[in-house]
């Protein structure tokens, strides 16, 4: 049984973060109206709560055993604490329909980032690693083939995007991509397989123009290598196979002229050469993303202790959302949001340093391409990822240390290990 566990917990924690507010309402017509009972992620994390509480039900029947997922009490802790505060900075908001909607979303996020610890609980850590990255990497694949046949056929617009989401959640998905093949290389092999896959995610996220995503994928990537200590002889080999993947795609494809295109757009006239203002100074352009900051970062100022409470952003008419993870709390939630984000941040890092022998490079540099990306673009629950990755990075790094040095009492029961 322990399998169709580690397969459903997987399944429900991938479609969490793939799915967004995607709900059955939109197949309806063209222009519905939202519905939260049919939305795809209300039945996500109810799901994630049956099997949560199956996990409570195993951890009050046994201890952990080597290898077996441990939830992290300190990191669980720190993340009901800011999301209970942003919570409850509700009761201060200037709108409450708007307060409303936002306080689902962050109830929503806190309970499937907690109770994915509490749903893992007592199982294999590697199973449930496999199982999240497999969905993950399914469900991505099949969007760059959307992605691709778009360019092909030339119906896209100026940069790429696939099923109405925008350039830069797509850019986020194919960093997802490129780090699970990179997981299932470093754990299965067949490196003629997963690398040019990982590849593809590079240069589709690329071809988006999204700057921030790719400076975020690039970070991933790197703390994949990190992290993962990958051997010199398997990172030449990881280097050589990207690097003919890449040329490949470039010189036998079409996607080589787009992506020029979207490079010397993108990255090069946009960043370095962009004339923004009347006088001959060169700065970067940024899609109006400055105004935004600075509105954002001067409502912080006039609330800085609690924050102007919660939607209180685009209440006031300031924007959608600040497109800054660090300043949307500020903004909202004031110096103790700031705090409480911290103390979850911090929990993480102090998780990462106890179980380094066990740390997955794929996960935790998932942490780190949503967290880099949430500085950019979304809101602060289209960085929902953040939260759910940062817990299960930590509850199987525990476990897969624990595996690593089992303890003496564990050395002396040999059979209750085998057990299943």
């Amino acid at each position: 049984m322990s399998w169709i566990r580690c397969a459903g917990l997987g399944l429900i924690a991938a479609l969490y973060v793939l799915a967004g507010r995607w709900g059955f309402h939109r197949l309806a017509s063209a222009n519905p109206e939202p519905d939260p009972f049919l939305e795809l992620r209300l039945w996500i994390v109810m799901g994630g709560l049956v099997l949560a509480a199956v996990g409570l039900v195993h951890r009050a029947h046994r201890a952990a055993r080597p290898g077996e997922t441990r939830l992290d009490t300190q990191l669980s802790m720190a993340l009901l604490v800011f999301f209970g505060y942003l919570c409850a900075s509700a009761l201060w908001a200037p709108d409450a329909s708007l307060a409303l909607g936002k306080l689902y979303e962050l109830v929503l996020a806190g309970v499937m980032s907690v109770g994915f610890g509490l749903a893992a609980l007592r199982q294999p850590a590697a199973r449930v690693l496999d199982a999240f990255w497999a969905v993950v990497v399914t469900a991505t694949a099949l969007m760059a083939l959307a992605g691709v046949r778009q360019l092909l056929s030339g119906s896209g617009g100026a940069r790429l995007a696939v099923l109405g989401g925008g350039p830069n959640v797509f850019a986020r998905l194919m960093g997802l991509l490129a780090l699970g093949a990179l997981y299932f290389w470093y754990r299965r092999g067949r490196a003629w397989l997963w690398i040019p896959l990982a590849a593809t995610g590079v240069i589709l996220a690329l071809l988006t123009g999204s700057r921030g995503g790719a400076v975020a994928i690039v970070a991933g990537v790197i703390t994949f290598l990190v992290v993962g200590r990958v051997p010199l002889r398997r990172l030449a080999l990881l280097s050589l196979l990207a690097t003919a993947a890449v040329g490949v795609a470039t010189t036998l494809s079409p996607l080589g002229k787009a992506l020029d295109r979207s490079l010397e757009e993108r990255f090069l006239r946009l960043t370095l050469k962009y004339e923004g203002s009347s006088d001959s100074e060169s700065k970067v352009y940024l899609s109006g993303r400055e105004s935004l900051y600075a509105s954002a970062y001067e409502l912080g100022l006039d609330n800085p202790v609690t924050g102007a409470g919660l939607a209180a952003f685009p209440a006031l008419g300031l924007g959608v959302y600040p497109h800054n993870l660090f300043l949307e709390v500020f903004c909202e939630g004031g110096a103790l949001g700031l705090a409480f984000l911290g103390w979850a941040l911090l929990a993480f890092l102090r998780s990462m340093l106890r179980g380094r022998r066990g740390l997955d490079g794929a996960t935790v540099g998932a942490v780190v391409l949503v967290l880099l990306g949430s500085q950019s673009s979304g809101d602060l629950y289209d960085s929902r990822a953040l939260f759910l990755l940062m817990v299960m990075s930590s509850c199987t790094s525990v476990a897969e240390a624990a595996s690593a040095s089992p303890s003496p009492s564990a050395a002396a029961c040999p059979t209750v290990h085998g057990a299943t």
